[in-house]
């Protein structure tokens, strides 16, 4: 019996070596039958496969363009700003404007008068220089925005404003710091004059413009100064009823040259009032 099994033994090892054992390898999935379901939730090693990129159209995408405001200005043109427009420059101290609907009503062509300031008159000395200038901080049809005080008009029915051109600039200011006006100070519009007066003290410290140019700076404007009436004459008649005597100077005067009594006054310079009540001539 014990012969028997080691005989059958053997022929089972010798079996095994002529068949190897099959290795047991996991299923190779098959493409055509993967699942089109989402991905698994089980946490996956991150790619570097870059994303798959659709052909570009030859057509590029229409441009859509932000909805324009009713009323608004198109977008490749500037609204026009608001404010005075600047006509004509007479001198350089008075301009023309078109009016803007605001102090002035809209379309009107006004001429304005630049407040607290004064600038020299057509012919004397800087008067060219100061229109120059004006011209260049309010050139023709720049625009200007304008600030009126208490009293709108002068006595030739200008406008009396304070104005700003397009870069911000305090026209009226600026005309007196550089030299070219006067700081002059018409009551009741005084809303800037501590700024304008301190421009005014600068330009004249520094020689500015015309304090240099110049050989008397131009006066500032001064109340008319008070005559008083004279006194009446001492010889005026007292009684108007008669005529004035003749006068002292003229030849030798009596009442035989006259035709009635005179009014000679405390004078009586011919001698014609015998008994001193001021009337000659007036006795036989």
């Amino acid at each position: 019996m014990a012969g028997l099994l080691l005989v059958g033994g053997l022929g089972t090892l010798f079996d095994d070596g002529d068949e190897p054992a099959s290795e047991v390898t996991a299923p190779t999935a098959d493409p055509s039958t993967e699942s089109t379901a989402g991905p698994s939730t089980e946490s996956a090693e991150p790619t570097n496969t870059p994303p798959t990129r659709q052909p570009a159209s030859s057509h590029p995408p229409a441009r859509t363009s932000a909805p324009q405001r009713e009323g608004a200005a198109p977008a490749s043109r500037k609204a026009p700003a608001a404010g005075l427009k600047v006509v004509d420059v007479i001198d350089g101290d008075t301009i023309e404007v078109r009016g803007d609907g605001g102090i002035v009503p809209r379309g009107t062509v006004a001429r304005v008068r630049l407040l607290e300031i004064d600038t020299p008159e057509r012919g004397d000395c800087y008067a060219a220089a100061a229109t120059a200038r004006t011209s260049r901080l309010l050139p023709v049809g720049s625009t200007v925005r304008a600030e009126r005080d208490v009293e709108l008009f002068d006595r030739y029915d200008r406008y009396l404003l304070y104005l700003w051109n397009e870069d911000g600039t305090f026209v009226n200011e600026s005309l007196v710091r550089s030299g070219h006006a006067e700081a002059v100070l018409y009551q009741p519009n005084d809303a800037y004059w501590p700024r304008i007066s301190g421009a005014g003290e600068a330009a004249r410290e520094a020689d500015a413009g015309l304090w240099s140019a110049c050989p008397t700076a131009p006066p500032t404007p001064a109340a008319p100064k008070h005559t008083p009436e004279p006194p009446p004459a001492a010889d005026t008649p007292a009684r108007p009823d008669l005529p004035a005597g003749p006068a002292a100077g003229i030849p030798d005067v009596d009442c035989s040259d006259l035709s009635g009594p005179v009014w000679v006054g405390p004078n009586d310079p011919h001698r014609l009032d015998n008994d001193g009540d001021g009337i000659g001539c007036d006795s036989g």
